[in-house]
């Protein structure tokens, strides 16, 4: 089948429009003179901006008036193919009434009624999913991760201005600290003072200065482990910069692409910065890294081996999986990378 006009509506999260990235490349190559646009949340433009496989983006705002501005909009432009990756209500409705000549996604009966090719998300949403969709339209696929699939932005001058206020100097080495999630993936989260442990051991080790980033939900849990680490550096003073709630995902993406270490939970936050080919530790508990782990080689998945997990999400109390999770563990897969990657310094 030949397509001239392709569309892909997104998902909602920044690791569901990484793990997207594949896909894109994959369309761009085996279609090159078609025009690919991109479907997204206002909020994740600036991931795709600058990317060569994209040749329209169109925000997916919030509201019905916009909503139908969007209908009307994706008729207009009359696809050949049309791929949506969520397979939300609103998404697949959007998908039924496109007009689009062949129509892709996810089933989610009825909802999926119009789909032409459907298949079934096994376990999360992500590139594994995402292949199968490919397969079935027998696109061929030669690139079947992220890593240095997105364009590393230069940095904003707000956030520029932001980091000499506070006395930041790039020439130092440092760590990315990403300990928050969204606030309905709370179950995901590791303990404040452990975290804090960790960046203390890391500065005392490796003097690596930690820089601590998330959205604006996170800037509670982010501000608790600055406190603690001040309570318990023994009087280092330990310089840290704090960018939770205050850079936008393209000054982000600029931070992560110069550090010297990733260490955060299982986040989009994390698959930025596997993309961007950053040494990773990724924190796992109750989600599977068989479907959304970092995918970049110089990665580490941190979790507890236990009969229970993965249990992807699913209104845990006891969180044992993360509660028994120790820093010695997590230290032990920082300094093994920082190490692989000559950025170690041990003491």
């Amino acid at each position: 089948m030949s397509f001239k006009k392709i569309c892909i509506i997104h998902l909602n999260q920044v690791g569901d429009l990484v793990f997207s990235l594949p896909l894109l490349k994959a369309l761009r190559e085996n279609y090159p003179d078609s025009e690919l646009h991109s479907i997204t949340k206002p909020h994740l433009r600036g991931l795709v901006t600058n990317s060569t496989y994209v040749d329209k983006i169109i925000s997916r705002e919030n509201g019905l008036r916009e909503k139908l501005k969007l209908l009307r909009k994706v008729r207009q432009n009359g696809y050949d193919l049309l791929i949506s990756l969520s397979n939300s209500q609103e998404c697949l409705l959007l998908a039924a009434f496109s007009k689009a000549r062949v129509k892709v996604g996810f089933s989610n009966f009825p909802w999926d009624f119009s789909l032409d090719i459907k298949e079934k998300v096994e376990g999360h949403h992500g590139w594994y999913n995402n292949l199968k969709l490919l397969k079935r339209l027998g696109v061929e696929v030669e690139k079947r991760d992220y890593v240095g699939l997105m364009v590393p932005p230069l940095l904003g001058r707000r956030s520029r201005e932001l980091v000499a206020s506070e006395g930041f100097r790039f020439g130092r080495k440092y760590v990315i600290i990403s300990p928050g999630t969204s606030l309905r993936r709370k179950i995901k989260e590791w303990e404040e003072g452990k975290f804090a442990e960790l960046i203390i051991l890391l500065k005392e080790r490796h003097d690596l200065s930690p820089v601590l980033v998330g959205g604006k939900d996170n800037r509670e849990l982010n501000n608790a482990i600055v406190n603690v680490v001040k309570e318990k550096d023994n009087g280092k003073n330990i310089d840290m910069l704090n960018l939770t709630g205050k850079i936008d995902l393209k000054d982000l993406c600029f931070f992560l692409k110069n550090a010297s270490l990733f260490v955060g939970i299982d986040s989009g936050i994390m698959h930025l910065a596997s993309c961007m080919d950053v040494p990773v530790v990724g924190i796992f508990g109750p989600s599977d890294p068989f479907y959304v782990g970092p995918q970049n080689e110089r990665s580490a998945v941190v979790r507890e081996e236990m009969n229970c997990v993965p249990c992807y999400l699913k209104g845990c109390r006891d969180r044992t999986c993360m509660k028994t999770l120790d820093v010695t563990k997590v230290l032990h897969a920082c300094e093994q990378l920082l190490d692989q990657s000559g950025n170690g310094c041990l003491r």
